[in-house]
């Protein structure tokens, strides 16, 4: 269709001002004001008066046949430009008049009186086109969005919301309001499946992942107008039940590395027709959105595949303390039945027939040892099915290390033959972890080494940073060392060599360090001894548990 046969007849009546206006404006400022400030016009009477005629005509069938401009703009610009010149103009006359009444020999040489106003006029012009423009502006276009700023605030709001929900609040819910729309859309297109927002938005019966419009704006077609399309059916027909849903425009949002979906944007709340400006405003704002929603996504993937790991790791976990939980059954059978026989026989001896003293003070010490030999299992396996997840916190490992020697040899577990040196560099980055649970990791090391090598010899402590953001923390005694067979063994649950003992305290430390993502093994020194190695992240990923 022709353009000038879709000019409607506000656009015909704006653009009939705009000639006339600017006819008007090329008349008053060729002949009328020159004549009245200067007693003589720039041009003839004539002259002006066809310049008047052509330049109206000029601005009342150009954008009808040649240009594309945009009306408001253009009526924007011309009130300025004539708001401009009459300001020059009246200017120009008051000067005149004043250096009139100052000197009246002052127009005998207006030269230096013209440069200097022009000179003047040059340093106020810039920001007083600007003033005037912004009022005119105001005047016209008051009740239109400022776009610059609310997009400004929009791009900024919408780039820091992850979750899917808020930032479908964000446009649906209060960018009609800014952008002056009766109404914002969103379609989200994930593979063969489709979302509409609002959750109560209904329309079309086909599968929109296979239409005609889905197609096209795959293809690089940036937007569309809900009207019929001629030539396409198909297409008109899609686009005709987006606009019985209410909206007038379709964006495509056209992501980085997927096809995000369509932006609806509903008719003007005033009823007007969207301008040239609007278009391109619309256009940035379906950018911003393609990146805000393929962001979204991505987190709302992310968030649910950290969900099955999750959930996969805790079933993982009740697992393996099901299954310890068999090995336990079968353990405590044999390690609660045997002290439990010498408590009940050592108290039916006593209370059999009257023992002596000694006798006595015997059996009780008997029954204090298998006691605290029962409540050693008991700790042992209450910490290792009770275990907490770490609490990661900032670590000043030069503290903690030498606190935790200082502690240890003043406690009654600790042998006085037994020498324990600490070797530690002068500087030592930053360790997150949970440092209450890594002190018994310490405390099982260190007992055990000074247990091995039977309360006399020497442990050192060494900490060093290693490759990879990572710290390697080694235990390393003077004792007999363990031998090849039981070396894969350790860690497992309820071995041990020991006479009395459980089993427990090594596979707890592996499970507190396997928490804090780092790893624990037990190796022997070729010169004698053993030497447990614990390798841990400086920023450990959380896999268990919250901070």
């Amino acid at each position: 269709m022709p353009r000038f046969l879709q000019i409607s007849k506000k656009d015909l009546f704006i653009l009939l001002f705009i000639g006339v206006w600017f006819g008007v404006l090329v008349f008053v400022y060729l002949y009328m004001l020159p004549l009245l400030i200067v007693d003589h016009s720039l041009v003839s009477l004539t002259l002006s008066l066809f310049t008047a005629t052509v330049v109206s005509l000029f601005f009342f069938f150009g954008p009808i046949f040649f240009l594309k401009v945009e009306l408001d703009r253009l009526l924007s610009s011309g009130l300025t430009f004539g708001i401009l010149l009459g300001m020059l103009y009246g200017l120009y006359a008051c000067l005149l008049a004043l250096l009139d009444y100052l000197s009246p020999n002052s127009r005998d040489a207006p030269t230096e009186f013209l440069l200097l106003v022009i000179l003047g006029c040059a340093l106020v012009y810039s920001p007083l086109r600007r003033l005037v423009q912004y009022s005119v502006d105001r005047l016209i276009f008051g009740s239109r969005p400022d776009y610059q700023n609310l997009l400004c605030e929009v791009s900024g709001r919408i780039a820091t919301t992850l979750q899917l929900p808020d930032l479908v609040d964000i446009l649906v819910n209060e960018l009609p309001k800014g952008l002056q729309v009766t109404g914002i859309g969103l379609m989200i297109m994930e593979e063969k499946r489709s979302r509409l927002y609002p959750e109560n938005l209904r329309f079309g019966s086909s599968l929109w992942s296979k239409s005609r419009l889905i197609t096209l704006l795959r293809q690089g077609q940036q937007s569309f107008s809900c009207k019929r399309m001629v030539g396409d059916s198909v297409l008109s027909a899609e686009l005709l039940e987006i606009k019985k849903a209410g909206f007038a425009l379709v964006y495509g949002l056209q992501g980085g590395s997927l096809f995000a979906g369509m932006l609806l944007i509903g008719p003007r709340k005033d009823g007007t027709s969207y301008t040239s400006r609007d278009f391109q405003a619309f256009s940035i704002l379906g950018s911003q959105v393609s990146t805000a929603i393929e962001n979204a996504l991505n987190f709302e993937s992310l968030a649910g595949s950290n969900d099955q790991l999750q959930a996969t790791f805790h079933k993982l976990v009740q697992a393996e303390k099901m299954a310890a939980l068999g090995e336990m059954t079968a353990m405590l059978a044999h390690e609660l039945i045997n002290p439990l026989g010498i408590i009940r026989s050592s108290a039916q001896y006593l209370l059999s027939e009257q023992r002596s003293a000694e006798v006595q003070e015997n059996l009780l010490q008997y029954v204090i040892e298998e006691v605290d030999s029962l409540n050693l299992i008991i700790n042992n396996l209450l910490g290792l099915a009770r275990h907490k997840p770490p609490k990661f916190r900032k670590v000043d490992l030069q503290f903690e290390i030498k606190d935790f020697v200082d502690k240890w040899v003043e406690c009654e577990e600790h042998s006085e033959g037994v020498k324990i040196n600490v070797n530690l560099p002068d500087t030592l980055p930053v360790l997150y972890a949970d440092f209450k649970q890594l002190r018994q990791v310490l405390f099982n090391c260190v007992a055990n080494s000074e247990e091995a090598m039977e309360a006399v010899g020497t442990i050192t402590i060494s900490i060093r940073e290693i490759e990879q953001q990572r710290i390697e923390i080694v235990v390393e005694d003077t004792g007999p060392g363990v031998a090849e067979d039981d070396l894969k063994l350790v860690f497992k649950k309820f071995f041990t060599t020991k006479e009395k003992g459980v089993g427990l305290g090594l596979p707890v430390c592996r499970q507190v360090v396997r928490a804090h993502n780092g790893s624990i093994k037990l190796v022997n020194n070729q010169e004698g001894g053993a030497r447990v190695i614990i390798r841990l992240p400086l920023r450990p990923l959380v896999t268990v548990g919250k901070n």
